[in-house]
């Protein structure tokens, strides 16, 4: 092989790579969810709508699921989770408790966002419009 071929092989190779790198429990929960929200059909989520982040100041990194980025396909139709009314979609919270990640919370939101910081605020958008957050206070978000 030519060695200019070996640079073009490198980037087809990191091209095919997943965009996303998620942990198992992580992929496992995303699946599970996605079959949920499409009603065991096939379905699809934005890697926006999975968010990886230490959320409680444990130094692990916990989970977020917003429905919102959740597509699902049948009979040729796209549409949306089940999960999801008019305005906004289901937002789980999943906390790291050993090697599992355990859903703590549920709320309705959409445009979810995390912040900085050892316990970061998350914020998305509540009926109407209107920006809300949530932040782990130790026993629970609020």
């Amino acid at each position: 092989m030519p060695i200019r071929l070996l640079p073009c092989a490198a980037l087809l190779l990191a091209l095919a790579a997943p965009a996303e790198a998620r942990s198992k429990a992580a992929t496992f929960l995303v699946k599970e969810q996605i079959a949920s929200a499409c009603e065991g059909g096939r379905g699809s989520i934005d890697p926006a709508g999975v968010i990886e982040r230490d959320l409680d100041g444990d130094g692990r990194d916990d989970l977020i699921i917003a429905h919102e980025a959740i597509s699902c396909k049948s009979g040729g139709q796209f549409g949306r989770s089940t999960f999801c009314g008019m305005q906004v979609c289901s937002v789980m919270f999943y906390l790291r408790r050993g090697s599992l990640l355990q859903l703590t919370h549920e709320m309705l939101g959409g445009g979810v966002s995390v912040g900085g910081g050892a316990v970061p605020v998350v914020s998305m958008n509540a009926h109407g419009g209107s920006r809300g957050s949530v932040k782990w206070n130790g026993r629970a978000f609020d």
